[in-house]
């Protein structure tokens, strides 16, 4: 008994977990070997569950839409109905009652259209439609981030690849000097100073292409969750760390992202939105102009006899519990909501975008230093190797060079990484990312 049910649990389990695996295995089949930033925000835009639920959410408005239109079409209804009665009926009360027992037969067609509202179908349709074009833009900036995420995502794990060479560079710079160290020692030039000197170098070395190992380790698995997939084998990554150029003034970027920004056109459709629904609770304060007509068929035996109605109906609420005033003080309150939110997103967005720009010049302007500060450091360290080689310079002058010239390195890096990370930021900030 034991044995059986430890069987059907484990039947139970593995009907869980494999179509969870092959769904898995179906996901990241496509993951390709090689990787280039395009590709990578093809793949997202693909794969990635935001864009999923952004879509949904267009889905549900589009709904919305199409249930505030459907109040300008006319209602039309039908009804039937068949009864068998039987018992005693009462015509006088001087005649015994009599037992009787008789169908009857009833149908119906009746339509309904509303003639005029004073706003209030019409309020609704364009409050909805706004609402629409609200979520359009929120999808539009959904797939702005995603590409953004992306793309940083992508140049932390070029950044990676790059300090990893630096410091594989450097640990082999330093596991040169101490077979210079070494040798010179045996020789009797050279002090046991320098190559206990040399073998902490390499120590320090080591250690930190270890942790540029683990952060580029940590950096793949930041571009597949930003991806939205996740890789099964190892896969490789173009450099493209480059300085792609940006010659807009901050005047004119701030003109783009007053135009562009998509959360900037989600909160005026949202403005938009609310003021159409002021407009259709207001309308709850008027009377309703409707056409009705009815088709109508009965009787006790077939064919039914037939007769119809049609007229115009003007209804006009008198009172309601203060219910259309409370409608319209809420309809109030929340444009006066969404028109303060606009205005702080206004604030935000050129807050955005001077941040980012001030940004992007400041990592242009660190490049350019850096790459003269690699330059100083190279002819450094060649320098402080001919002085060893020559006898008159010392380990501690080696050392010094060479974590120099790998901290110019790195720093450039950094710079460049900065430079391309805010470029990316501030396209976002301005609304024309992945255009």
């Amino acid at each position: 008994m034991r044995s059986f049910v430890r069987h059907l649990l484990l039947s139970a389990f593995l009907a869980f977990l494999v179509p969870g695996l092959h769904a898995f295995a179906q996901e990241n089949e496509n993951f390709p070997s090689s990787l280039t930033l395009a590709r990578a925000v093809e793949l997202s835009l693909f794969h990635h569950p935001s864009l999923r639920s952004a879509d949904a959410n267009v889905q549900s408005s589009s709904a919305s839409v199409m249930l505030a239109r459907s109040a300008y079409f006319p209602v039309l209804s039908m009804t039937g109905s068949a009864t068998r009665t039987e018992g005693a009926f009462v015509f006088n009360p001087a005649i015994p009652p009599r037992i009787q027992a008789y169908d009857n037969y009833t149908a119906a067609l009746s339509v309904q259209q509303t003639i005029y509202d004073f706003g209030r179908t019409s309020g609704r349709f364009s409050g909805n439609r706004a609402l629409l074009q609200a979520s359009t833009y929120d999808r539009e900036g959904t797939r702005e981030n995603v590409i953004a995420n992306v793309e940083i995502a992508y140049y932390g794990v070029v950044q990676a690849q790059r300090v990893v060479q630096v410091n594989t560079e450097t640990l082999a710079q330093a596991e040169a000097h101490l077979v210079e160290a070494r040798s010179g020692f045996s020789i009797g030039t050279r002090p046991q100073f320098d190559v206990t000197k040399s073998l902490v170098d390499v120590a320090n070395a080591n250690v930190n292409l270890i942790a540029a190992r683990n952060g580029l380790r940590i950096a793949r698995l930041q571009l597949e969750n930003a991806m939205g997939m996740h890789a099964t084998s190892p896969f490789e990554l173009a450099d493209s760390l480059g300085i792609p150029r940006f010659s807009m003034s901050l005047d004119s970027a701030k003109t783009v992202a007053v135009a562009s920004r998509q959360d900037l056109l989600s909160a005026r459709a949202h403005v938009r939105s609310n003021e159409s629904f002021v407009t259709a609770a207001f309308g709850g304060h008027l009377p309703t102009l409707s056409l009705n007509g009815t088709w109508n068929w009965s009787g006790f035996n077939f064919p039914l006899q037939s007769r119809w109605n049609a007229g115009v109906t003007l209804s006009v609420p008198v009172f309601q519990g203060l219910a259309v005033t409370a409608q319209v003080d809420q309809a109030q309150a929340n444009l006066q909501s969404s028109q303060a939110s606009l205005d702080l997103a206004t604030e935000n967005a050129m807050l955005d975008v001077e941040q980012n720009y001030l940004s992007l010049r400041e990592a242009s302007d660190r490049i350019d230093a850096t790459a003269q500060l690699i330059e100083q450091a190279n002819q450094s360290l060649k320098l402080a190797e001919q002085r060893y080689k020559a006898g008159v310079g010392s380990a501690i002058e080696i050392t010094d060079a060479q974590i120099t010239l790998a901290n110019a390195r790195l720093s450039n890096i950094g710079a460049l990484y900065d430079y391309n990370t805010s470029l990316i930021r501030l396209q976002r900030a301005m609304g024309v990312l992945g255009e």
